[in-house]
């Protein structure tokens, strides 16, 4: 959990009311303890009904060791209290060592409201065995609080005359939030994601302007999808996975009208779905491998 971005920005809540179950969002950040007080980027997603808790968290958001886990939990609403636990690794950037893994235990007085709603306080670090590794403490928001402040800047540089209409886009701060939620691919990065079936379901398309992107696709560097463009429909390509782990690696072959050449991923396991998007300059590559997850 080294060298990993710093964000200083904290973000929020999403709530919505159905059948007694409830949505929430949490952006920010936690702190670690220890000499260098590392500080890493955390989004937290979860609907509670009836006291139980289930959702995920994201660690490090947009950064070399993103990492997404399955989270589970408790509420207690007349105590307020409040209780995670990072179970399961659905996908990370990291190199993948199952023992190094530091998985976040929360627990405290939270009152979830509405737009008013913060995570805050200790949680304490615990390896896959529940041997302890590095605790910290964290501070979250709810998005719909970061969401109403941010559209109020947005308005303000939105309706400036001062800006151009190049630098308003490229500056929308609400923009920035959402891109946050989209799992990118980047130049020699690899993604582990765990896999339970034997086969792959993968859905290529250009979720944005079609500007002429053209790809390779490999399978454990055999090429499956040759010089393919790119574009709004989806190409869906159905794969027998041969071993435990599966290499699956993006070229861009060209850039496009628009940089940089971009490729929406969709991979379908039984009852899951993991969506990224792969932003590669010409000749550069990124790869996923499918880690499949033994047998219970």
């Amino acid at each position: 959990m080294k060298n990993i971005k710093f964000f200083s920005i904290f973000f929020p809540l999403f709530y919505l009311t159905s059948y007694s179950q409830v949505n929430y969002e949490f952006y920010g950040a936690l702190k670690l303890n220890g000499n260098d007080k590392t500080i890493i980027t955390y989004r937290l997603v979860f609907t509670e009904q009836n006291g139980k808790i289930s959702g995920y968290s994201v660690t490090d958001l947009d950064g070399a060791h993103e990492t997404k886990n399955v989270i589970s939990g408790s509420y207690d609403k007349s105590k307020k209290q409040f209780s995670f636990q990072e179970k399961e690794i659905l996908y990370t950037k990291s190199k993948f060592d199952e023992n190094s893994f530091c998985f976040v235990n929360f627990s405290g007085k939270v009152k979830l409201v509405e737009n008013t709603s913060k995570l805050e306080g200790a949680f304490k670090g615990l390896f896959n065995n529940k041997t302890k590794c590095i605790d910290g403490t964290m501070s979250l928001i709810g998005s719909n609080k970061i969401y109403n402040l941010v559209n109020k800047v947005n308005k303000k540089l939105q309706g400036s005359k001062k800006i151009d209409a190049k630098t308003k886009s490229e500056s929308n701060p609400i923009k920035l939030i959402d891109s946050l939620k989209i799992n990118k691919l980047s130049k020699d990065q690899n993604l582990n994601v765990f896999w339970e079936s034997s086969v792959l379901k993968l859905d290529i398309w250009d979720n944005g302007q079609e500007d002429g992107d053209i790809i390779n696709v490999y399978h454990n560097n055999k090429l499956i999808l040759s010089e393919y463009s790119v574009t709004n429909k989806k190409k869906t390509i159905n794969i027998t996975l041969i071993g435990k782990n599966d290499v699956f690696k993006i070229v861009a072959v060209n850039e496009g009208k628009i940089k940089p050449n971009t490729a929406k991923l969709e991979l379908h396991d039984k009852n899951r779905s993991f969506e990224l998007l792969a932003t590669l300059n010409k000749d550069e590559e990124a790869s996923i491998t499918i880690v499949k997850k033994p047998a219970n």
